[in-house]
């Protein structure tokens, strides 16, 4: 299916800063380590990372359906590129220290908070708002999400720092300039209008605004409930994969490596395969299915402990994550209006990463006082029940009926 230039120009751009991502979240964990060798340090690194979802996404929302996401998002690559080429410096002038470190990944996982919500927010202005058209491209955007965070950018990202440590950071500088250069070259006309200055309201009535819409829909509320819900068990299951890898399968640290190699894997099939899949039996049933089919791999996780088997399992689990990610994407951008998109999503993904700490913390719990397999063999049957409860409000029929814009 054709999608236009606009859509390639931000398809590359996307894929060529998966890449950068994938390289600095592999180098920054091994940099700290071998700048303290702390445990502490090293969980810093990592929560500084991920803290910006919570606490700039609403605010992200409201400045990408103010602005010309085209530019918000040439903007968040050029600050991760200053970020990049600064941490490059202090790299080559031995003046890194935990601060910066810290620093450099909040401000990284604040530029990846506004580009991630300016490009899924831009997805129906670059195609159009035909569900085909949309589920393309939206399985083609998760497919360069995975090829470039879990497939490139992590092994390079390592060898890079293997041959010197500053590498991998500049070439993570190189990769934001590259994907700001794509989006600046997209035509401006393709891009949302701009909301203009005497209709703006307050930054705190837009995101009001926002969350309301998220949750007066039922179709969207059913569709953030769900995957908040399906966030509490992969969570759990990925906080206790290590611990599953190490005492029931019994395999060695490249054994785990693989294992994450297995789920990208899924990933990808399940990125490419979700557009055709969604015309073939629709979108309410490829998303039922993989709820259902998570929480049945998932149990077999906990029941088995053979590698090959968890393997497969792993795949099977990244192929319907992803593949319930683009059906949830297209339904969003289908009913949601673009001057609200922006800040929806961001609502959206605040709900659904709201079960991320939630799960991780249960599967932990779960697995000291039990085994380590209980999580797993909860969590399954937990989301099996999940599809049985919503499946009234997400068949095809529901979903046909929804008020879903052309």
């Amino acid at each position: 299916m054709r999608l236009g230039s606009r859509f390639h120009r931000l398809f590359g751009a996307t894929l060529v800063s998966a890449v950068g991502t994938g390289m600095h979240a592999a180098a920054l964990p091994l940099l700290t380590l071998q700048s303290t060798r702390s445990p502490m340090a090293l969980s810093l690194v990592v929560a500084a990372a991920e803290i910006p979802w919570v606490l700039v996404s609403l605010h992200a929302g409201v400045v990408v359906d103010r602005l010309d996401r085209r530019r918000v998002m040439v903007w968040a690559d050029l600050g991760r590129f200053a970020v990049m080429v600064a941490l490059v410096v202090l790299l080559l002038t031995a003046r890194v220290n935990l601060v910066w470190l810290v620093l450099a990944a909040f401000l990284l996982g604040v530029g990846q908070v506004f580009f991630d919500l300016a490009a899924q927010s831009a997805v129906p202005d670059f195609v159009s708002r035909d569900p085909r058209h949309l589920a393309t491209a939206n399985g083609r955007i998760a497919a360069a999400d995975s090829s470039g965070e879990d497939f490139v950018g992590p092994p390079l990202g390592s060898a890079l720092f293997g041959v010197w440590n500053f590498l991998p950071f500049a070439g993570n500088a190189l990769s934001f300039a590259a994907s700001g250069l794509l989006i600046l070259s997209i035509r401006t006309d393709a891009t949302t209008n701009k909301t203009p200055t005497a209709a703006r309201k307050s930054v705190r009535n837009d995101i009001v605004e926002g969350i309301r819409w998220l949750f007066g829909n039922r179709t969207l509320r059913a569709l953030a409930t769900v995957s908040c819900l399906g966030n509490v068990v992969a969570s759990a299951q990925f906080a206790m994969l290590a611990l599953l890898a190490k005492e029931v399968l019994e395999l060695p640290d490249v054994g785990f490596g693989l294992l994450l190699t297995a789920t990208a894997t899924g990933a990808l099939v399940g990125g490419l395969a979700a557009a055709a899949a969604s015309r073939r039996f629709g979108s309410g049933t490829v998303l039922l299915a993989a709820k259902a089919g998570v929480g049945a791999a998932v149990l077999v996780l906990g029941l088995v402990a053979d590698s090959w088997v968890a393997a497969a399992m792993m795949a099977v689990t990244g192929a319907l994550m992803t593949a319930e990610k683009v059906v949830v994407s297209t339904l969003r951008q289908q009913i949601v209006p673009s001057e609200l998109m922006g800040r929806v999503l961001s609502s959206s993904r605040l709900v659904v990463m709201a079960g991320g700490p939630v799960g991780a913390a249960l599967g932990g719990v779960l697995a000291g006082v039990f085994t380590v397999q209980v999580p797993y063999v909860a969590g399954g049957v937990f989301l099996i029940l999940v599809t049985l409860i919503f499946r009234p409000r997400l068949n095809n029929r529901a979903l046909a009926s929804a008020s879903l814009r052309p």
